[in-house]
């Protein structure tokens, strides 16, 4: 019964995260340029204006900082997942990988920077995170930082995640993580910009990244 609630909890959450997005609640109060895509062609959602976000500090997968200024001078495609995820997770990066290595054959020269952010720090050392990311494309990069960090920029991006034991385990390291499956965009100013809802199509990400970045 707990595993029950726990599950409409997290499904109201995430429900209610993407309706504050999609209704303009998560809309910046700076319009600092013109919408010039036509919302209609995107598969994604893009936001009324860029939204700059609040100041964060995680650890990237090199042991350097990982904050706001990581997210300036390239665009920037940022996941939250964990290593130990069994669907979502690899089903994304893997769409990402795919969408990435579409964008350079294709010959965009602006590539994205792409960012998986672990919801699981006490799972997910850096070098954990590292061959996990890599795995799907040598490019991508990751980030870790404490709980109370993620948990404040998932609440800001909107973003839901929570723990759930497996069910008949009394090992508390025997865990799973239901969360959203949102990809989030950033312009090189390092604002939010546009999200993708999951499930993800490489063709389509692809798609949405050109007119967005054209």
């Amino acid at each position: 019964m707990p595993d029950k609630t726990k599950r409409l909890t997290l499904t109201l959450v995430i429900l209610l995260a993407i309706v504050a997005l999609s209704s303009g609640l998560f809309v910046s109060q700076h319009m600092h340029t013109k919408k010039t895509v036509d919302a209609g062609q995107l598969h994604g959602t893009l936001l009324d204006a860029p939204r700059s976000i609040q100041p964060f500090s995680l650890t990237g997968i090199d042991h350097k900082p990982f904050n706001n200024a990581s997210l300036q001078g390239a665009w920037t495609m940022v996941f939250f997942g964990f290593t130990h995820c069994g669907y979502m997770c690899p089903t994304t990066m893997a769409e990402l990988g795919k969408m990435y290595r579409l964008l350079q054959a294709k010959g965009v020269n602006n590539l994205p920077q792409v960012v998986m952010i672990s919801v699981d720090p006490e799972r997910d050392s850096l070098t954990k995170l590292g061959h996990y990311v890599k795995a799907f494309d040598v490019h991508f990069k990751g980030a870790r930082g404490h709980a109370d960090a993620i948990k404040a920029m998932t609440q800001e991006l909107g973003i839901a995640y929570l723990k759930v034991m497996r069910k008949g385990s009394d090992d508390s390291d025997h865990y799973d993580i239901e969360h959203t499956g949102s990809v989030m965009l950033f312009n090189p100013r390092g604002e939010l910009v546009a999200f993708f809802t999951s499930p993800h199509q490489a063709d389509l990400l692809a798609k949405d990244y050109m007119l967005l970045v054209a």
